[in-house]
């Protein structure tokens, strides 16, 4: 059998990979164990650990579990480094700075959209124990209308900007808009999300007419590409720079956009239920243009409350503004796309344990509040030879690494 040291060490290389967002399951785990038992010249029968060894290993290092990982894009882990957020935030404090913003809640606002798709998730239902097939009714329809959304830091909410896909403006003929939120625009797309000229119209007929006459007001956007055109900043220029754009870093908006990351997942949830109930409730219909309004007002006034929207500003640093809040398992799977020394022994990188390295980026300047100005990037086990190539800044620069993590697979 590993020792204890041994079973320890497998334990903090899978920990440590699912944290970079390259986790593995049971059978890697299992291989990993056995070429370290060869190497220490000991032996499984068949060559591989037992599920009783399994079940010893999980009682004897009670923070190992099984779980299913949230699928997030590889360009996310790559743009979710300290570089681009930490400018982020420093763009975002000169202005709070600046315009003395830091106490005015109402006019710090934020703004993202998301998709709703007609055919809903179903919900969990009771069943007979031992039922073999569960099914749940839905309308089968995959069309998907996007929500336009915005809301303050104070926990106010603008209406909604709805965008449907179609040609013309016939084919909103068929929704039920006088079942929508009060204030709701619709407009057309040919692809049923936002773009240019769709972005501007909401900044005049929702955003303008709904945040009052008060000067200046902030406006928290992410960096796609179909916010951030010239048509929209034409527009906050024409109120005399009393309209303040911020854009976040691109790819950001699971860790940074504060209806993202508090609002949009309650508003989907409060929709399903929604959906559910009615097809309960009428089991002879199903969700299409004609009843959606209605059930996405039933979820929005659950979801666009007071308390999920100030939580969000609050989790995401953005007010009150601290840039600790954004915690540093965020920037780790960054991590893999560092560029790394050469191992001089056999001119391999020296991760090369982790297979999974793709374009790799240097590591350039970051800024950040309250940090040293000059650090030694390390993010591998001093025991296993491998460190990040040193990196120095200065002045206002800040630090690009994290604590020292055992990512390599022990003793290979």
């Amino acid at each position: 059998m590993l020792s204890m040291d041994d079973e320890t060490k497998l334990v903090d290389y899978a920990c440590n990979r699912d944290e970079l967002g390259i986790g593995f399951g049971t059978r890697e785990f299992f291989r990993y164990a056995g070429d370290l038992a060869k190497k220490r010249r000991l032996a499984f029968k068949c060559g591989m650990p037992s599920q009783k060894w399994w079940r010893l290993v999980k009682k004897r290092h009670g923070q190992l579990t099984r779980r299913k990982p949230e699928g997030t894009a590889s360009i996310r882990h790559k743009q979710m480094n300290k570089v681009y957020v930490g400018r982020y935030f420093t763009a975002l404090k000169d202005v709070l700075d600046k315009h003395s913003l830091h106490e005015m809640n109402d006019r710090i606002w934020n703004m993202d959209e998301t998709g709703m798709v007609l055919e809903h998730r179903p919900t969990k239902v009771l069943a007979r124990r031992g039922a073999r097939y569960l099914q749940s009714r839905t309308s089968g329809n995959q069309e998907s209308v996007t929500v336009n959304a915005a809301a303050n830091a104070a926990g106010k909410a603008l209406p909604p900007h709805l965008i449907v896909k179609g040609k013309t403006r016939l084919v909103l003929n068929g929704f039920d808009s006088d079942k929508a939120p009060e204030g709701t625009v619709m407009s057309v797309s040919d692809s049923g999300w936002t773009k240019q000229g769709i972005g501007a119209l909401w900044f005049t007929d929702v955003f303008l007419r709904n945040i009052g006459p008060e000067r200046p007001q902030l406006l928290v956007m992410d960096g796609h590409d179909s916010h951030c055109f010239v048509e929209l900043i034409e527009k906050a220029m024409e109120e005399n720079k009393n309209i303040i754009l911020v854009e976040l870093p691109s790819h950001t908006s699971h860790w940074l956009q504060p209806l993202d990351c508090m609002v949009f997942f309650s508003l989907k949830t409060h929709y399903n239920a929604a959906c559910q109930q009615f097809l309960n409730d009428w089991p002879n219909l199903t969700i299409s243009h004609r009843n959606f309004c209605g059930l996405l007002a039933q979820a929005e006034r659950k979801a666009l409350t007071k308390e999920n929207i100030v939580r969000g500003f609050e989790s995401t640093g953005i007010m009150p503004f601290n840039t600790k809040k954004i915690l540093q398992e965020a920037f780790i799977p960054s991590m893999l796309y560092i560029e790394l020394p050469v191992n001089e022994n056999n001119n391999e990188p020296a991760t090369a344990g982790l297979h999974t390295l793709t374009d790799s980026v240097p590591v350039v300047e970051v800024i950040a509040e309250e940090v040293p100005a000059v650090s030694e990037v390390s993010s591998f086990h001093d025991n296993l030879g491998y460190s990040v190539v040193e990196d120095h800044v200065s002045g206002e620069q800040a630090e690009c690494g994290m604590e020292k993590q055992n990512v390599c697979p022990p003793d290979r």
